[in-house]
């Protein structure tokens, strides 16, 4: 735990010197943003399972209405309920991502202090949250049936198939690729403004709010049912360094994101495209470096056989909503 300790906190040296600059100069030379300027077409940066947000729609999660968050949580509990009676070492980001989904849905519904809704872009943040996920679903999908998957997610992948991380590796993998890769695109092709033309990252850094208040708990019930190291603070959701980590990664996701939109040729925005790219395999090489169990001293065989007794045991901690 240890190693993988000290790598987050190297991990977060070498974010601080991949990430676009966040100095004020640097904010006040993007050009700004219009609901106009700021989408991308969605072929160019996501697989074609993506249509563009329109409130008006039929299809509900094209539309942004609450019932697709519904929808998607029902898809990623089938899928964790295939993973977890296999003990799957990749349950572990499924079970994550099932949990925050989850929890976006109940605090999605409640209120600011003065009586304002806790988001205040409803109907567009719902739009993300799935396009989002579907892009974990795709790359997931992707790979299980032998296809190519962006490379931090087939790093994350293969690890978890070859039993090669510990669960916090897992873990970590998971969040890495999906926030490093797939956020940015998903953020850009979505729209950094909402079509009354204000900006999305107050909701966006709202987010960071949801992951603090889930995180005991989540990491709780991921040490409980599948891998008992996890319980171990280091290294996880609950070590103030990886959650720092975390939210560093979603602050670089969103300036990547006006990268893309700013960028002023294709080819231009093909160069930040590809830094994205090889950022989050970077990322991830560093992970599995940290995070590879060291035969015969840790193994995975403790972990695997732990799982196969309480895979299915309910969470020993409380969620601040209902777990069905």
């Amino acid at each position: 735990m240890a190693r993988l300790r000290t790598a987050v906190v190297a991990v977060m040296m070498g974010a601080a010197l991949l990430s676009p600059s966040l100095t004020a100069d640097a904010e006040l030379a993007l050009p700004s943003l219009s609901a106009e300027s700021a989408v991308l077409t969605w072929s160019s940066w996501l697989p074609s399972f993506v249509a563009e947000f329109d409130p008006a729609s039929a299809e509900d999660c094209i539309a942004g209405r609450d019932k697709c968050a519904t929808k998607t949580i029902r898809e990623m509990d089938k899928r964790l309920g295939d993973l977890a009676p296999t003990c799957s070492h990749n349950a572990i980001f499924s079970l994550a991502y099932l949990r925050i989904t989850q929890g976006y849905a109940w605090i999605r519904d409640t209120q600011n202090a003065d009586g304002t809704p806790h988001y205040a872009d409803r109907e567009g943040l719902n739009f993300v949250v799935e396009v989002f996920a579907r892009a974990y679903i795709h790359a997931y999908d992707e790979w299980a049936s032998g296809g190519t998957p962006p490379g931090a997610w087939r790093m994350a992948f293969e690890a978890a198939e070859t039993k090669q991380v510990n669960g916090n590796g897992d873990l970590l993998l998971g969040i890495s690729a999906h926030i490093n890769r797939d956020l940015p695109f998903v953020m850009a092709a979505s729209g950094l403004v909402s079509p009354d033309g204000m900006s999305r990252k107050p909701d966006f850094d709202k987010v960071n709010e949801l992951l603090y208040r889930v995180s005991p708990a989540l990491n709780a019930e991921l040490a409980a049912r599948f891998d008992p190291s996890m319980r171990n603070e280091d290294g996880g959701l609950t070590d103030p360094a990886t959650f720092q980590l975390i939210l560093g990664w979603r602050e670089r996701a969103w300036r990547n994101a006006e990268a893309l939109v700013s960028a002023p040729t294709d080819a231009e925005r093909e160069l930040v495209a590809q830094r994205i790219e090889l950022t989050a395999e970077s990322e991830a090489a560093l992970l599995l470096a940290s995070s590879t169990y060291q035969p015969p001293l840790t193994g995975t065989e403790a972990r695997d056989n732990h799982c196969a007794t309480h895979y299915a045991d309910p969470p020993p901690v409380s969620y601040p909503f209902t777990v069905k």
